[in-house]
């Protein structure tokens, strides 16, 4: 090939690419023309409803669907999530309703209890089966030392330096759902505390600090910090409430 040939040949290139260049930035040009007047006139195809049927949005596998076909796809799929979080909100709605009658009965039954030994036996009745508890406790604070020795599984020294575990949860009225230190498992469970991989620990408290209620489950997701604890920390003011009266009988 001479000179003149491969000159004439690189010369053609260039025109070609700059044509080329020249088409991609008119058609982009269009394209943005395109959009803004679709923007500006997005009832368009309520007015030109025939347009629908010439509008085709590839698939990924490369055929072609009408935008109609593509808008129903959309809309079945949005349908899809809407059940789910109708599903969802439904589960949570017979959740807090069950929750709410296990506390109006436990209301109903705390008021015809005649001592504090009924309140206890109640209470741990009740959360133990409700709340599908594996471990339930009820530590309250004495400064007797006759009562807390006789009922040492019950009673506990006020000033027991274990206590200082729960210091912030007492100040605070703070119901706790999930891991707990092995300091306040120990306090709360003895023996078993290694068995309890998950805990809700409810502050007892009614003018001053009355106690402690843990409940503890084998199950690592039984109670866990995602959960709301507005129920827990309602039912520990009922049971405060109850145990208040009847210590001061």
């Amino acid at each position: 090939m001479s000179k003149t040939e491969i000159i004439e040949n690189r010369v053609k290139k260039q025109v070609s690419t700059k044509e080329e260049t020249s088409e991609c930035e008119q058609q982009l040009a269009t394209e943005l023309q395109l959009v803004s007047l679709l923007r500006e006139n997005n009832d368009i195809l309520l007015r030109h409803p025939e347009l629908l049927t010439l509008l085709e949005i590839p698939h990924q596998s490369g055929s072609a669907v009408s935008l109609i076909e593509r808008q129903v796809g959309v809309l079945r799929q949005q349908l899809k999530s809407q059940e789910k979080q109708l599903l969802e909100m439904m589960t949570h709605a017979r959740d807090n309703e069950r929750l709410t009658q296990i506390r109006h009965r436990l209301s109903l039954n705390l008021l015809s209890a005649h001592d504090i030994d009924d309140v206890v036996s109640l209470v741990l009745d009740t959360l133990t089966n409700e709340l599908s508890a594996d471990h339930a406790v009820i530590k309250l604070f004495s400064d007797k030392p006759q009562k807390i020795k006789q009922s040492s599984g019950l009673y506990v020294d006020s000033k027991d330096e274990a206590l200082t575990a729960f210091k912030t949860m007492l100040q605070h009225k703070n119901t706790v759902c999930g891991k707990s230190s092995s300091e306040q498992k120990a306090f709360l469970f003895g023996e078993q505390a290694e068995n309890v991989r998950s805990v809700a620990i409810i502050p007892l408290i009614s003018g001053a600090n009355l106690g402690l209620i843990g409940l503890g489950a084998n199950n690592v997701s039984r109670f866990n910090a995602s959960m709301g604890t507005e129920f827990l920390s309602q039912t520990g003011e009922l049971i405060s409430a109850s145990l208040a009266v009847h210590m001061e009988t």
